[in-house]
C-alpha cells in the first residue's frame, strides 16, 4: 500500500515538473527547431569618430524550422552607448560584402532607451537556409570594447524567442593628431 501510494506520488511529481519545465514551449505557437547561432558584426572603419557603415549577419539554418522575423541587440554594460544612426536600417541577402547591394524598407528598427535595446524586424521574415546583412550607418563612439547579448525571434504568433551569440566590436583611439 505505501509502495503504490509513493510510485503515485512520484508520478503526479513528475508531471508536474514537466508541466513546469515544457510550459512555455507548449504555449508557444512558433519556435525554431534548430536557432540560427551564425551571427557577426562587422564595422569597417575602427576608429572612433569616423563614419561607419556597421552590419549584422545572420544566417537562418535550413533546417531552423521558423521564419526569422525579429532580432534583439542588447548592450552589455559600458560607459558609452553604441550609436546606430536615425536612419532606418538597410538590408541585403547573401553573403556578407562590403559593398552589398542594400535595399530600403526591408526592416525597421526601435530603440529602447530603457536596457539599451535595439530591436530590429525584418520585412518580409528571412525564410531557413538563407542569409541577411542588416546595415546601419552612422559615426563610431569613443574608443573602447562594444558588445551585444542577441536574442532571435521567429515569426508567428506568440513566438518562442531564442538566445544567440554575444557580438563584440572594439573601437580605437584616433592618434592621427598626436
Amino acid at each position: 500500500m505505501a509502495g503504490t501510494l509513493l510510485s503515485r506520488f512520484a508520478l503526479q511529481l513528475i508531471i508536474l515538473s514537466s508541466l513546469l519545465w515544457f510550459g512555455p514551449w507548449t504555449k508557444a505557437q512558433s519556435f525554431f527547431r534548430r536557432p540560427p547561432v551564425q551571427l557577426s558584426i562587422h564595422n569597417p572603419s575602427s576608429l572612433q569618430g569616423e563614419r561607419n557603415r556597421t552590419t549584422i549577419c545572420i544566417r537562418v539554418p535550413s533546417d531552423a524550422g521558423a521564419e526569422l522575423e525579429t532580432v534583439v541587440l542588447s548592450q552589455l554594460p559600458n560607459p558609452d552607448q553604441w550609436y546606430w544612426g536615425k536612419h532606418p536600417p538597410q538590408v541585403y541577402k547573401g553573403r556578407y560584402a562590403l559593398r552589398g547591394g542594400v535595399s530600403a524598407g526591408l526592416a525597421t528598427s526601435s530603440f529602447s532607451t530603457v536596457g539599451s535595446e535595439l530591436t530590429i524586424n525584418l520585412i518580409p521574415p528571412v525564410p531557413p537556409g538563407d542569409q541577411v546583412n542588416i546595415v546601419f550607418r552612422s559615426f563610431n563612439p569613443d574608443e573602447g570594447i562594444y558588445q551585444w547579448a542577441t536574442r532571435l525571434m521567429p515569426s508567428g504568433i506568440d513566438a518562442l524567442a531564442s538566445e544567440g551569440p554575444t557580438l563584440r566590436l572594439h573601437v580605437y583611439r584616433n592618434d592621427r593628431f598626436r
